[in-house]
């Protein structure tokens, strides 16, 4: 009797560090590009798109936008100017006639320290730039961060603390993005300590005629 609960308690002691060691699986992708039919993103996506998918209510219904708040991997596409973006727990595809009209995602886990926020901004930014994006203005106006000195990084903390930042980028006749970086938590203290930041960022059609 002793022996069989000493190999039981062994089954049990194993299939408990199985369960706690298991790997907990990749997350999940959404692929997707602006035009792109939502029945190809079902496809290719290996996140459950049509479950959180909302209907409208027309006979027949047709889609009308993904609502997304647990991990997923956004994949931008576009054999060309495709990118892929860090792990969130949040974003919103929209539909119109069937394809992707836009998405805005916040490509982050969790809100950032400033720290943080800042190696995470440069990268986004140099893929978006690898991929052929450019800014929009020509001038310091809604351009690119500039985050590569001190004083820059400085600069962008202490402006944050009163509004949140933009750059709009574009392929130009095709795409066009808002990138934007802004605090989100405990900001009225203006510590840079304790503040909290999150990257927006959203996609749709190019409307700027360049």
């Amino acid at each position: 009797m002793r022996k069989w609960c000493l190999g039981l308690l062994f089954v049990v002691l194993a299939v408990l560090i199985v369960y706690l060691n298991r790997d907990s699986g990749e997350i999940g992708t959404i692929d997707l590009h602006i035009g792109k039919p939502y029945k190809d993103v079902l496809r290719d996506s290996t996140f459950p798109v049509k479950s959180e998918t909302a209907m409208r209510a027309t006979t027949p219904q047709v889609e009308d936008s993904t609502w997304i708040t647990s991990p997923v991997i956004v994949k931008f596409d576009d054999p060309q100017h495709g990118f892929t973006l860090p792990p969130t727990k949040f974003a919103v595809v929209g539909y119109g006639k069937g394809k992707v009209t836009n998405f805005r995602t916040s490509p982050m886990l969790e809100t950032l320290p400033f720290d943080q926020l800042i190696p995470l901004l440069d990268h986004i930014q140099e893929m978006l730039k690898s991929s052929g994006w450019i800014a929009e203005y020509g001038d310091e106006r809604h351009s690119w961060f500039k985050v590569e000195s001190e004083s820059d990084r400085s600069a962008l903390q202490s402006l944050l603390f009163d509004q949140a930042v933009s750059a709009a980028l574009l392929i130009p006749h095709k795409y066009g993005m808002s990138l934007i970086v802004k605090c989100y938590a405990r900001c009225a203290e203006r510590d840079p300590n304790t503040a909290r930041y999150l990257i927006d960022v959203g996609v749709g059609k190019d409307y700027s005629n360049r």
